[in-house]
């Protein structure tokens, strides 16, 4: 009986501790062509140890030659390796042709940015800590966002996109992941 109730109790904080996606638009992503999970661009959040946070974070865009994502090792293993060193790491599921073409997957990446960035509190992050990085295809969307910053729309409808700047911390290449998670 100890077991099972501790085999259970462990199971129930492994779920906790399970990454969360969230939608970029929880209403429905302009632009959308359906309302598929392609259609539906999405950030997993992948929290480090509450003891080893520190207050960075890093939005990690996989590659895949804009026709599909590299979710496992150009993903989920760096935020697994971020959330290693204390950093939080979000995996950008963003939408790809042939259904989407530029500037669909910038928007994606812009608003991943914005939306950390805006719940950075929620998230124990410094808003000022936030960098993007990417693989292959979604290394050139990061560098891409890095250098098609703004400050935010005033007049925008929604808070995300009218109140969070896009100015970028840091950013990273393939070069610069551990031979381990490669």
């Amino acid at each position: 009986m100890t077991s099972l109730f501790l085999l259970t109790l462990g199971l129930t904080l492994r779920a906790a501790d399970a990454p969360k996606v969230e939608l970029l638009w929880p209403k429905g992503a302009p632009g959308a062509v359906g309302e598929e999970e392609r259609d539906k661009p999405s950030l997993t959040v992948y929290l480090p140890p509450a003891d080893k946070a520190n207050g960075t974070a890093i939005v990690v865009c996989p590659g895949g030659g804009y026709g599909g994502l590299a979710i496992g090792h150009e993903g989920k293993d760096p935020a697994e390796w971020l959330n290693r060193q204390g950093i939080t790491a979000f995996v950008l599921r963003y939408r790809l042709g042939s259904r989407y073409r530029h500037p669909t997957p910038l928007h994606d990446a812009q608003r991943a940015v914005r939306t950390v960035r805006s719940r950075a509190k929620e998230w124990k992050i410094d808003p000022n800590r936030i960098g993007i990085w990417g693989f292959s295809a979604g290394g050139h969307l990061a560098s891409t966002v890095i250098t098609h910053f703004d400050d935010g729309k005033p007049d925008a409808d929604d808070p995300i996109d009218r109140g969070f700047p896009l100015g970028i911390a840091e950013i990273g290449n393939r070069n610069l992941v551990p031979r381990s998670i490669r």
